[in-house]
């Protein structure tokens, strides 16, 4: 059977706008093709030039994310078959710079992690390694979330990032939201930058992050949990004051 996939394709060095090319790829039986195969297949036959980035093939890493058929998704974990008789649209992720064709430049979302100081600062120093039980009620807060894989999928459907680019984004602050609900790390002021005008006030709760995430995380919960951690943070500091004790 003859699938047609229609690509984006810019190379900025020598293009002078984006446009779209179709491809034919006869696959026969289809079952277990999925797209990144497809694209295997149309650059080792038809365009070694198009352009495309992967690593681990397992749904893993992340690096094959794509807007398909309108959608973000996984290349290597979306089927041909479930993508219905018509043209195959493929497309870069939305909201960060194309490289080429369909690669992406991440340092964009490398800066919107970092203005959360997106890693682990113990409370107490200790030798061993801290603990925090699968059973814990705070481990079953963090919940999934914890297993995002940065694919930047949900930046890409997130539509204020198109209105506030320098919006931290969905990705960000589903990581703010995994370190400030955990009790072992020292939050310092991250709580009060993620208050700010780029922070989690700039989330409409659409629920467009969370409706493509590949991991089925819900970033949302995660923006929620932190606006009514900012709010009872303002209140302590409301409270404090009437009593006389605020600075």
């Amino acid at each position: 059977m003859d699938y047609i996939f229609k690509i984006f394709r810019f190379d900025p060095r020598k293009d002078a706008a984006p446009y779209e090319q179709e491809f034919s790829v006869d696959w026969g039986d289809t079952e277990k093709v999925t797209v990144l195969d497809a694209l295997f297949k149309i650059q080792q036959t038809q365009d070694k030039t198009l352009s495309f980035r992967y690593s681990c093939r397992l749904a893993m890493c992340g690096s094959c994310a794509l807007v398909i058929n309108g959608k973000e998704g996984l290349a290597c974990k979306t089927l041909v078959k479930d993508l219905g008789s018509g043209p195959i649209s493929l497309t870069p992720l939305r909201h960060l710079p194309v490289i080429k064709d369909l690669t992406v430049d991440l340092k964009s979302l490398i800066n919107r992690l970092k203005k959360i100081e997106p890693y682990f600062i113990p409370r107490t120093s200790t030798l061993e390694p801290a603990i925090i039980k699968p059973t814990s009620r705070e481990r079953k807060i963090i919940g999934m979330n914890t297993e995002c894989i940065a694919c930047g999928s949900c930046v890409s459907a997130c539509t204020m990032m198109h209105w506030a680019p320098e919006y931290i984004g969905p990705m960000g602050l589903n990581r703010a939201f995994c370190l400030i609900a955990d009790s072992r790390d020292w939050p310092g002021n991250r709580l009060a930058r993620l208050g700010d005008e780029n922070g989690v006030y700039r989330c409409h709760m659409e629920f467009n992050c969370t409706d493509v995430c590949p991991k089925h995380i819900s970033p949302t919960r995660g923006i929620h949990y932190l606006k009514r951690q900012i709010f009872w943070q303002a209140m302590k500091s409301l409270i404090s004051f009437r009593r006389g004790k605020g600075e």
